[in-house]
């Protein structure tokens, strides 16, 4: 058995440890609720991908660098009126939206010192206990706003939506790395083109300054295979995102329910090497949709089975042993990789990290002939 993971709307996977105590005792994240509420654990984190949530010491599988130590929450809030901020699910009062679930960092300050905030709960010098407070985490909201497709820019900061709303429309939000929209000024610095069929088409800034914007007629059919390259500064590098559109973007779509990994893995190595192999056919199969945002639950489930199979390495021959281990790192390692690769939306990246990823798994499968072979 190995860990568990719960896979919320907008967000990355959470460890089903961390998970289940802050489903039953959240309220201890929100002001004006009963101090004796039990707090969120301890969970590790990467200050250069806040995405890495581990529940254990270590360093970032992507950076290497150390992790730190973090409480986390959700609260639910609007995705376009972030002032919004509720301790269920709900509608907008605004605009009457679906709330989504948002990843929030929960500490703790005195009523005489509130800028001072501690990551454990206590008594304050007055001996009256500390406040919660929370605070939105950098790409705690990865929800889509307008009903698109939702992707992360490799400088790890840009966000942009796309969406396919009507024949003949593509348009594009940009956002932070608070989900937030980027202000007229900046948005006035973005360039790009969206193209289809071997033609390119420029971006232009709406009359609004809230998007941009291509009229595509003859470019695209209701299942639109589309690659928008933008600039977010005139003399900035051009990053790539793919959009795949099986029909057309609906603004106000409902939110997602949670997914849960299970935490149970099979009992006999032969169901781990199947699950494996069916687990690698899955991520394909999403990168041949353009199922970008969903790849890392397959690819996460992948290096738990491969983690799996290698602590079978006893029933190899010794001399097999090293070879399996190595291929599981490689699974480990790529797996992440295709968590980050597809945020970035980028079609060609992602192809090049499944490819190392799907190498390393045929290793590992076929480091078990015998019982593939029952």
């Amino acid at each position: 058995m190995t860990q568990g993971y719960v896979i919320l709307a907008g967000m990355r996977r959470v460890p089903l440890t961390v998970f289940v105590p802050l489903v039953i005792l959240l309220i201890s994240a929100f002001p004006g609720v009963s101090q004796n509420a039990q707090v969120p654990p301890i969970s590790w984190t990467c200050p250069m991908h806040p995405d890495v949530i581990e529940d254990h010491k270590g360093n970032c599988p992507i950076c290497r660098m150390a992790l730190v130590p973090v409480r986390i929450g959700y609260t639910w809030s609007c995705p376009v009126h972030s002032v919004i901020d509720e301790d269920r699910a709900g509608k907008c009062r605004i605009c009457g939206r679906d709330l989504a679930q948002m990843t929030i960092a929960v500490t703790y300050a005195c009523a005489g010192r509130p800028k001072t905030e501690r990551l454990n709960p206590g008594k304050c010098a007055d001996g009256s206990a500390a406040i919660p407070k929370h605070r939105l985490r950098a790409h705690g909201n990865h929800s889509p706003q307008h009903g698109g497709l939702f992707f992360m820019a490799s400088d790890n900061w840009h966000h942009l939506e796309g969406v396919h709303p009507e024949p003949g429309v593509f348009r594009l939000y940009l956002y932070d790395d608070y989900s937030k929209t980027l202000p007229a000024a900046q948005m006035r610095q973005v360039t790009g083109t969206v193209a289809g069929k071997n033609v390119v088409i420029p971006l232009k800034l709406s009359a609004d300054g809230k998007t941009l914007e291509a009229k595509i007629d003859g470019l695209a059919p209701p299942a639109a295979d589309l690659v928008a390259k933008v600039k977010f500064r005139k003399d900035g590098p051009e990053y790539r995102f793919d959009f795949i559109f099986p029909s057309f973007s609906k603004d106000v779509a409902p939110s997602p329910a949670p997914v849960t990994i299970s935490s149970d893995l099979p009992e006999k190595t032969g169901e781990l090497v199947s699950q494996l192999a069916a687990r690698n056919k899955e991520i394909e199969g999403l990168i041949q949709r353009g199922a970008f945002g969903e790849i890392y639950v397959a690819a996460f489930q992948a290096k738990d089975l491969a983690l799996a199979l290698d602590a079978r390495s006893q029933e190899l021959p010794l001399a097999k042993r090293a070879a399996l281990t190595a291929a599981v790192e490689r699974v480990v390692r790529s797996a992440w990789q295709l968590d980050a690769a597809g945020d970035l939306g980028d079609g060609d990246l992602i192809a090049k990290t499944y490819q190392a990823f799907t190498q390393a798994a045929g290793e590992v499968i076929a480091a078990f002939p015998a019982v593939r072979q029952k």
